[in-house]
């Protein structure tokens, strides 16, 4: 009787490590995708990437969460297999990929900022013209250089 646990939970086990596998690919597939979406000016690609990306995290969490119940119930750390060291590599490679994604909208989202408070006449240090169109003078005076 001790043998067939060990086999049906070695069988889930591959079963829903295979199940995560995929999804981790897929999800890597789709941040290559993202990263070429974000540069298309066209945002459709990007809105249709970003849902999928949505619901591919959502699948792997949910993998994740059926790996951990089947470990505690086998009490096994499933994660310290050797077999899926490869799936692990494969979604630190995703974590790296989403960083850098994040960092490339992040500061798109500044520029953006930055040139929605040029022309609000908002940004720091003044700005070129104010609302009325008129240019603005700041009369400050500072040392630039001194010998």
């Amino acid at each position: 009787m001790s043998a067939a646990p060990g086999a049906d939970f070695d069988a889930a086990l591959v079963a829903v490590m295979g199940d995560l596998a995929r999804g981790i690919d897929a999800l890597h597939a789709c941040l290559i995708e993202e990263r070429l979406a974000l540069d298309n000016p066209d945002p459709q690609p990007l809105e249709d990437v970003g849902r999928a990306k949505g619901d591919l995290i959502d699948r792997v969490e949910a993998l994740d969460v059926e790996l951990r119940q089947l470990g505690d119930a086998a009490r096994v750390d499933a994660f310290a297999d050797p077999r899926w060291t490869h799936v692990f590599d494969r979604l630190r490679e995703c974590r790296q990929l989403n960083e850098t994604n994040g960092r490339i909208v992040g500061q798109r989202i500044s520029h953006v900022r930055h040139a929605l408070s040029l022309i609000s006449g908002d940004s720091p240090g003044g700005s070129t013209y104010g609302r009325n169109g008129v240019a603005k003078i700041n009369l400050r005076s500072a040392t630039l250089a001194q010998v």
